[in-house]
């Protein structure tokens, strides 16, 4: 199986834009050892209603905390999703909610770590044989051509390689577990990690890339869809 990293379309065709975000989002967490907070940007799950959640009120805001108040949320959120989930600082749930503009393709990355779909693309990929978890959202559009358009939900599963990082992994902090490595020139998949029951997935230790297996990419090729390129990472 070949896998692949998402990445915009560039050009003037591709300038879909959204301003926004989820509606309840966990705050960052700043640890009392290394003094960074280690978040998850673009982990998000918009299909988790938080709307009769006794503590939803105290999600409501973004916002730093202390490592100890961050990890007392997430718990109580944990009983509230109902799937495995990392639920790193800043993982976010319920309806995205903004202001959206630009020209909109079958599929589009508004930012690297958000998936957006036509809705006639979604029918069209889950006839093809592709299971998507969408939904839809609260925009308001800056143009008078509204376009229905829908959300993936795509979670968190697979890893790099530690191969990929030159010097190897930072050691992780003892107390948060946060490793500084930026994102390799050349990342490398660990191929044991990796699921087998998606199509789409997101990195658990760089939440912000989007990776799509072969048969996700032989679909949208297949059906002729724009406005995402594909780059095929080596897996070990």
């Amino acid at each position: 199986m070949k896998f692949f990293w998402l990445r915009a379309a560039e050009g003037p065709r591709f300038t879909g834009f959204i301003n926004g975000t989820h509606r309840w989002g966990l705050p960052g967490g700043l640890c009392p050892v290394c003094g960074s907070s280690p978040g998850g940007l673009g982990e998000a799950y918009p299909s988790v209603d938080l709307s009769g959640w006794s503590h939803r009120g105290e999600l409501d805001e973004a916002r730093q905390v202390p490592l100890e108040e961050y990890e007392r949320l997430r718990e109580l959120v944990r009983l509230q999703v109902p799937f495995e989930a990392p639920l790193l600082p800043g993982a976010e749930f319920g309806p995205l909610i903004g202001k959206a503009s630009g020209k909109w393709s079958a599929l589009d990355l508004p930012d690297p770590w958000t998936l957006v779909m036509r809705r006639e693309t979604v029918d069209q990929l889950r006839e093809a044989g592709i299971a998507l978890r969408v939904s839809k959202m609260d925009l308001r559009f800056r143009s008078k051509t509204e376009v229905d358009l829908r959300l993936v939900e795509i979670h968190c599963r697979g890893r790099l390689h530690d191969s990929c990082f030159p010097g190897g992994r930072d050691r992780p902090c003892e107390r948060c577990g946060r490793q500084g490595n930026p994102l390799p020139e050349t990342p490398i998949l660990n191929g044991r990690t990796l699921p087998t029951d998606l199509d789409l997935f997101r990195l658990t230790d760089f939440t912000t890339v989007i990776i799509a297996t072969e048969r996700f990419v032989d679909a949208v090729n297949r059906l002729g869809f724009e406005g995402v390129v594909f780059k095929e990472l080596p897996v070990l």
